[in-house]
């Protein structure tokens, strides 16, 4: 499931799924382990690249057409800095589940590790 986010006055899907950790694996080289730590001392560049995969996670689950770039992401962020925290925010919530024994889900860790390190 995907849900809207406004960026700079533009309402776009994210979704933070499998499929988004997996670009986002991609993208950066960030293994299953590192991945644990993720939310830890989190820079600028690693909050764009895991809010650009949701992006285009967002915008295949919703049948979008994805024509932004990460420069573009990082452009819009300038006119809306609080887009970040909000990203952050779904991300923790749409990687929460419902599981309840987190040493079994590293992803729920990682979300609840982001959500923490926005304070």
């Amino acid at each position: 499931m995907y849900e809207y986010v406004e960026i700079n006055g533009v309402k776009r899907p994210v979704k933070f799924g499998f499929n988004a950790l997996r670009k986002f694996s991609k993208l950066t080289g960030t293994s299953i382990q590192d991945m644990e730590s993720l939310g830890n001392n989190m820079t600028f560049d690693t909050a764009i690249h895991l809010i650009f995969c949701g992006l285009m996670d967002g915008a295949r689950a919703s049948k979008e057409i994805f024509e932004y770039t990460i420069d573009e992401l990082g452009d819009d962020l300038d006119g809306d800095m609080s887009a970040i925290e909000r990203c952050m925010t779904l991300f923790a919530e749409q990687m929460g589940g419902k599981e309840t024994n987190q040493k079994k889900n590293p992803v729920k860790n990682i979300a609840k590790k982001v959500k923490r390190s926005k304070k």
